[in-house]
């Protein structure tokens, strides 16, 4: 598979308030991908702009975007969450904010006040932001 058919079958896989589920052969196709980091934005589209599927706790795509920690991923998370906050990227934000090893705490926070304070955030996702302690 190609990165652009790995990208088509992630979003098709989001159906809304359905568990997500990748197939086996996408997840094959993606670890071997020559530079699988490529997939992390993509992904993190994906979730951004499905705030009504379920991706689990943490799931397999924040599983997969994790292990390029230290890579870009934090960036590019930073980045998802300023375009388009969900419960689901906010709770992965927190996931970044407990990290003892990440140097980015105070820009995590300074995101999350900016958030709970614009008009054009939903309730929801204030309502998520106040489950955790920033």
């Amino acid at each position: 598979m190609t990165k652009e058919q790995i990208i088509e079958a992630l979003k098709n896989a989001a159906k809304p308030y359905e568990r997500y589920f990748i197939a086996d052969e996408v997840r094959q196709a993606m670890m071997q991908l020559p530079n699988p980091g490529e997939l992390v934005e993509p992904i993190l589209d994906i979730i951004g702009s499905n705030p009504t599927v379920d991706f689990g706790a943490p799931g397999d795509l924040v599983h997969y975007v994790e292990c390029f920690s230290g890579k870009g991923y934090e960036e590019l998370l930073i980045q998802s969450v300023m375009k388009t906050p969900t419960p689901h990227n906010i709770w992965m934000l927190h996931r970044c904010y407990n990290d003892p090893k990440d140097h980015r705490h105070e820009i995590y926070k300074t995101l999350i006040e900016a958030l709970k304070k614009a008009d054009t955030v939903s309730e929801e996702v204030k309502r998520e932001i106040d489950e955790f302690s920033w």
